[in-house]
């Protein structure tokens, strides 16, 4: 019998029981991949919520495998040391900030107008994010304690390079404000610069969510604080209108 005249079927291996399609396995692998996304991310949040409770050096593998509700095997199946979980919170904290504002960096506005809604952005990630925030902050202390070796001061000085990327987009566009003449700036770039941005920062030294606050309360200390800032590197109260409203 030819072999197109086998019955449907015949000559073809047998299925293997309980076999399954490629389709069927390719979503098993994808939802275990995505599962596991889901793990490290709840891993990297409970270890900035402990390192921003108890710093560095008190935090505990105990501390953040009680935070997931898990045992301290789990968080070692994804890190081998709490340094390196410390030195990805960073990073991760770093791309939540480069997320929130690189779209409003590169839009086509004014300067100023990207310059208010990058400073609204960032401070709207801090009070969504404050534990990754605080987690930064600590890169910085520990960076500027002493330079650190191997390839714990390589993971840490990267950490400190994004830092100063992201600084740069504000900046870089609180520069161009001033050269269109939306923003006095000051007879110090530099000086300004550190100024705006220490106003953008400034919750990470005392912001806790309080009781029954609501995203109306945070949006309300946004403004406040994005306005602050702007008032400070020079707008005048006409871009101030324009910018914010009454």
């Amino acid at each position: 019998m030819d072999a197109d005249d086998r019955p449907s079927g015949e000559g073809n291996p047998p299925a293997k029981a309980g076999g399954r399609s490629r389709s069927t396995r390719d979503f098993t692998v994808a939802r275990a991949h995505a599962e596991a996304d889901e793990t490290l991310a709840a891993i990297l949040a409970a270890a900035a919520a402990s390192f921003r409770e108890h710093g560095f050096a008190a935090a505990s593998i105990d501390d953040m495998a009680r935070r997931l509700g898990a045992t301290k095997g789990l968080v070692y199946h994804y890190y081998r040391s709490k340094n390196e979980l410390f030195l990805d919170v960073c990073q991760q904290g770093m791309a939540i900030d480069f997320a929130a504002v690189e779209g409003p960096a590169s839009s086509r506005d004014r300067a100023v107008t990207r310059l208010r809604v990058m400073a609204e952005a960032h401070l709207t990630t801090m009070l969504q994010h404050i534990d990754f925030q605080h987690a930064i902050l600590q890169a910085v202390a520990r960076h500027l304690g002493g330079p650190a070796t191997g390839s714990e001061g390589e993971r840490l000085a990267e950490v400190i390079a994004a830092r100063d990327r992201y600084e740069m987009l504000f900046r870089r566009t609180l520069a161009e404000a001033v050269a269109e003449e939306d923003l006095a700036g000051g007879t110090n770039a530099s000086l300004t610069g550190k100024a705006f941005l220490s106003v953008l920062n400034a919750p990470v030294f005392w912001y806790r969510e309080q009781p029954n606050e609501t995203e109306a309360d945070r949006s309300a200390l946004v403004r406040e604080l994005a306005l602050f800032a702007l008032r400070g590197a020079g707008a005048g109260e006409a871009i101030i209108e324009e910018e914010f409203g009454s």
